[in-house]
């Protein structure tokens, strides 16, 4: 009995030491790496040093290290090749999923990576147009787009994100989204700029900005988009402000589907142990709720919660098929 007892005991100590040390995430002393598709300094690039700093909270001990790449194509290719242990990580938005469909990109994260965690739900983005515009909300856009089809110039960046937006803004509002014209125009800088002094007709921006635009009577505010849960209530609260009802949503100006959905996720390479990608999960959910991750979104204007690692999976799925319909509508797919 002795010996069975030991033996047994033996065997246990085995197996506990066979676990990975995954189970807590990272330990002590690791060094986990998080690769952004993009420079230092932009959305994704806070987003991720908010997230970093939240994980050293709850994961202390270990140091998380952000790299930044130039060229989106390299920052995804180092995380896919990377050995699926759970130490190299990416984040990205849905512009990523975007590029693959319309060929800027090679690399699929549907099938070369897993999709481990959200960072955060988006934020919404303030629909602006110049300070004597004829039209002050989206059903009056809407009567205008229809009275002069082709007329309105819409400042986006063109084949990637923002121009998805628009072309599902312009759909939702007016039932077609050719009865604008889209033109190259991607920085907020450039955007405010040239809606204030008319060179173009509509685009979108912070909130913040907006709202510094407009109070110097520089802009006409038409309404918000963003994720589903942005209202006049909830912008305000995530903002700290009182919003008045020029930035109501799409739905609440009886606009149900102008809306826009879209994460920013945190990917592995696609070798990853399902367990392991779980407890990076869990890690990613605990940081989201630390203070200073919240607050940090916050700045930002962007809605963020714990999202469990099955709602990941639907969330990037869902979020795939709908930019795949996007895309093909568009005439921009080439997969």
């Amino acid at each position: 009995m002795k010996k069975f007892l030991a033996v047994l005991l033996v065997s246990i100590l085995c197996l506990a030491l066979a676990v990975p040390a995954m189970a807590d995430a990272w330990k002590a002393g690791d060094t986990v790496y998080f690769h952004v598709n993009a420079k230092a300094g932009g959305g994704t690039d806070l987003y991720t040093r908010y997230l970093t700093q939240a994980l050293g909270e709850v994961c202390p001990g270990v140091n998380f290290v952000v790299n930044n790449y130039e060229t989106s194509e390299v920052g995804m290719a180092t995380v896919i090749n990377a050995k699926p242990d759970g130490y190299n990580l990416g984040t990205c938005h849905g512009g990523a999923i975007i590029q693959w469909y319309t060929g800027s990109s090679n690399i699929n994260l549907k099938d070369q990576a897993k999709i481990v965690g959200i960072m955060n739900l988006g934020g919404p983005q303030a629909i602006i147009a110049g300070p004597n515009a004829p039209y002050k909300n989206f059903t009056e856009l809407a009567e205008y787009l229809k009275a002069n089809p082709g007329y309105v110039m819409i400042g986006c960046s063109l084949g990637g994100t923002t121009q998805m937006i628009f072309t599902s803004f312009v759909e939702a509002i007016a039932g077609d989204k050719d009865l604008a014209m889209y033109v190259q125009c991607a920085s907020e800088a450039d955007k405010l700029t040239n809606v204030a002094s008319g060179s173009i007709d509509i685009a979108n921006c912070s909130i913040p900005n907006a709202l510094s635009y407009e109070a110097d009577g520089r802009l006409t505010i038409l309404g918000t988009i963003g994720p589903k849960m942005s209202t006049i209530a909830s912008m305000s609260e995530l903002l700290g402000t009182e919003l008045g009802s020029q930035y109501a949503s799409g739905p609440e100006q009886g606009v149900e589907s102008a809306t826009w959905d879209s994460n920013y996720y945190v990917y592995a390479p696609a070798g990853t142990p399902d367990e392991v990608c779980q407890a990076i999960n869990e890690a990613i959910c605990k940081a989201s709720e630390a203070a200073s991750f919240v607050e940090g979104n916050k700045a930002m204007a962007t809605f963020v919660a714990p999202v469990n690692f099955e709602d990941t999976q639907a969330a990037f799925t869902t979020e795939w098929e709908f930019l795949d319909g996007l895309v093909t509508g568009l005439g921009l797919k080439t997969r």
